[in-house]
């Protein structure tokens, strides 16, 4: 096994580890008042069960999992203390060590995640100076409810983001903007969802009932919200697979512009929400070539001034596809751009300088690269460096000079194959 075979077992291993540490402390300080608890071993049970039934019931999104238990981890936190809120966030691991094919190294990782995501803020709530509520105290500090909830948030998100940057062998800051940034506002909210279950403890069980429908009407709404984005995501890969159906040039030239899009405008710094409706733009940057001639994008040679005039309009065609498909209207304005210079003397509506949306000027670097490096029928790839050195050529004329920076800073195309010409 090499090192790097070894490096998530050596994490989950220290997990485990600081995991043991952790509650050892929290028993440490806990020890005298842990009779205490005989009093409400049926609220502790009734969260038991709550919490295994909502990672029987969790949601799978594109950030990641979505478990309507983290707000019970809070609530146990909060009412029991550091020490059985560990107890009770062990429990919701149980229905995992029953899954086969997993590894014992995730297994235990996980688990550990877990019981961390609640006595790591329970140990803060306690240092914080507030009491569990189950020993009367009916009013901690706000200040030690929403550090509980937060850290807690933080905890999560941090050890997922390491946990799958080691195990899936990949950059941790992509992972962190990616995943664990998109997720953290909903699981902060979720704790103060958290808080506030807490405090109906107080009052008995019967009160609990009345936050059963809130969390369950909260995963509906994931569930639906996923649902809906996998519609859309199969209506754009229609959108892409009827222009490769019609231009056999664009097999795989759409997804690769994608793929250089986005690492652009990781670059560049633009937000992951935003960066997703641009990945869907560079999908469908080329749609209006539906409407062209089948016998101009298919030509072997050179095109005629009119077999040009003919092809500049399928970012005009783009643009009227998408105008009457609400959810796809954000992104005409950078597909109809998608051709324009910023010395104004490109195609479409003859836009120049910042007149041209940025996210134009990204897709026309990436498209121009991968336009460059594919083979044609009458002309083979350039090579990366000849292809970079075009763009070099066209900072400031043809493209946006922070765009081709941005792009020579994420290195993507060095590390790709020329697309070969696609036959049929």
């Amino acid at each position: 096994m090499s090192h790097r075979d070894l490096r998530f077992p050596l994490f989950s291993a220290l997990v485990v580890v600081f995991l043991a540490g952790s509650v050892a402390l929290a028993f440490w300080q806990e020890a005298p008042s842990l009779p205490a608890i005989g009093a409400h071993l049926d609220t502790l049970l009734v969260l038991v069960v709550a919490v295994v039934a909502a990672e029987l019931a969790d949601v799978v999104l594109p950030s990641g999992q979505i478990s309507v238990s983290y707000p019970l981890y809070v609530a146990s936190v909060v009412f029991f203390g550091p020490l059985m809120a560990g107890v009770v966030a062990a429990t919701s691991a149980v229905p995992q060590w029953f899954e086969r094919g997993q590894p014992i190294a995730l297994k235990a990782f996980n688990t550990a995640q877990m019981c961390l995501t609640a006595v790591v803020p329970g140990l803060v709530f306690v240092a914080l100076g507030a009491r569990p509520l189950y020993l009367g105290d009916l009013s901690p500090s706000v200040i030690a409810l929403v550090a509980a909830g937060t850290i807690g948030a933080i905890v999560n998100l941090g050890l997922s983001a390491m946990g799958v940057s080691l195990y899936k062998d990949v950059n941790l800051g992509p992972v962190v903007v990616t995943v664990a940034l998109p997720m953290l506002p909903s699981q902060v909210a979720l704790g103060l969802v958290g808080l506030a279950v807490a405090q109906v403890l107080t009052i008995g069980l019967a009160g609990f009932a009345l936050f059963v429908v809130p969390l369950l009407v909260a995963r509906q709404t994931y569930q639906r919200s996923e649902k809906l984005r996998q519609a859309y995501a199969d209506t754009i890969a229609s959108l892409v697979g009827a222009i490769e159906a019609k231009d056999v040039y664009t097999k795989g030239h759409s997804v690769r512009v994608a793929t250089y899009a986005v690492a652009i405008a990781r670059q560049l710094g633009i937000g992951e929400q935003r960066i997703g409706r641009l990945e869907w733009a560079a999908m469908l940057h080329d749609i209006g070539k539906v409407g062209i001639s089948q016998r101009i994008l298919a030509k072997n040679a050179g095109l005629s001034d009119d077999e040009y005039t003919e092809i500049k309009r399928h970012p005009e065609i783009g643009a009227h596809i998408l105008a009457d498909v609400r959810y796809l209207a954000d992104l005409i304005p950078s597909i109809e751009a998608h051709h324009e210079r910023l010395d104004g003397r490109g195609y479409g509506r003859g836009l120049s300088g910042d007149e041209i949306p940025l996210d134009a000027r990204v897709l026309a670097v990436a498209d121009a690269y991968d336009a460059m490096t594919s083979t044609r029928s009458y002309r083979p790839a350039m090579s990366h460096e000849s292809a970079v050195a075009e763009l070099e050529r066209g900072r400031g004329t043809q493209f946006d000079d922070s765009v081709v920076t941005a792009f020579l800073a994420a290195d993507v195309g060095a590390h790709s194959e020329p697309a070969d010409e696609v036959t049929t």
